[in-house]
């Protein structure tokens, strides 16, 4: 399939490719590494008239400390494959360097970047195939019709959130910076997605996200990222877990824990009834077990993926148990 026309936009500067989104909204996209993007095009599921690329913008590529060395500042074109080689990242952030692994082939990570992977567009069986495909049935709630073929209802789009680094992030208690022509703001990454599968990101047509910011992790602090798929390559998550665990020491009380499912929603969400099941205990497989009930009652996925809801919904508490083991298992 080839690409449809479209213009390429090229900005030197964060300023100027705002601008190039306000004066052409509802007609231009961002371009970062374009390993989602350039394929949703080809299937014509996304048709802008302009693509405003930022690989000409310097400074946008970087992972650093903070000014108060509290804080990883991460540019929104620094790569995946960038992430995983950082030793910054390996020795504070290593639950990223790990997932960076299980994000799509060798090939997408040396191209796609941290900024795109936490954007990604929602996905649905009904959703990203070809416009032939498409044209066989009535549009769908995404693509502008009145129905969810999913769970064939109106009014509602139930299309899956699919990236890998956005739970982990969110467990990770990052942020971003946005900026636009008014100036620019810093808001929690969980506040970045509406839940909605037809417009899951609370971003004006002239935002862009032009920082992510991570506080370091405090003693006896752990997180791990647990993913279900089909094939140990390539593929989108049918489930996952990611977790970050405090305790006041070693084998200790849970002092702070953030679980974040991802793939079974509209959006990576908290588990914050789980949270507060294990938050000033000292963890065990009891807890554990009772957490996974928790979790299990708040994972809603759909028929919008090759696997089923039920088999979906019975993974996400083993994922959980997985992952809290294999973070309080980091804790020394």
């Amino acid at each position: 399939m080839q690409l449809p026309k479209f213009q390429l936009l090229q900005p030197s500067s964060l300023a100027e490719a705002i601008d190039l989104l306000s004066q052409h909204k509802g007609e231009a996209q961002l371009l970062a590494g374009g390993t989602d993007l350039l394929p949703a095009m080809k299937l014509r599921v996304r048709t802008p008239v302009y693509l405003v690329s930022l690989k000409g913008i310097p400074r946008l590529d970087y992972i650093e400390y903070g000014q108060d060395k509290g804080w990883i500042k991460i540019g929104p074109l620094t790569t995946l494959k960038a992430l995983q080689s950082s030793p910054l990242i390996q020795e504070k952030l290593p639950v990223l360097a790990r997932t960076v692994g299980l994000v799509g082939a060798r090939q997408i990570q040396n191209m796609a970047t941290i900024g795109g992977n936490i954007c990604l567009d929602t996905r649905c069986w009904y959703y990203n195939q070809s416009h032939f495909w498409r044209s066989c049935r009535l549009p769908c709630y995404k693509a502008g019709g009145e129905l969810c073929h999913a769970i064939q209802a109106v009014g509602h789009c139930h299309a899956v959130y699919s990236g890998d680094l956005a739970p982990c992030l969110i467990a990770l208690a990052a942020q971003v910076k946005i900026k636009d022509r008014q100036g620019e703001k810093i808001i929690p990454l969980e506040e970045l997605y509406t839940g909605k599968g037809n417009c899951p990101l609370n971003l004006a047509a002239d935002e862009i996200i032009a920082e992510i910011l991570i506080p370091l992790p405090s003693n006896y602090t752990a997180s791990a990222y647990q993913k279900l798929r089909d094939r140990e390559a390539i593929d989108f998550p049918l489930a996952g877990v990611a977790v970050c665990v405090s305790l006041d020491q070693k084998d200790g009380i849970c002092t702070n824990i953030r679980i974040v499912l991802n793939a079974v929603g509209s959006a990576p969400r908290r588990a914050t009834k789980a949270e507060e099941l294990l938050t000033g205990k000292v963890i065990d497989e009891a807890l554990i077990e009772e957490a996974g009930k928790e979790c299990f009652r708040q994972a809603h996925p759909v028929p919008n993926t090759p696997n089923s809801p039920a088999y979906r919904k019975k993974a996400v508490p083993v994922l959980l148990r997985r992952a809290i083991q294999g973070a309080l298992s980091q804790i020394h």
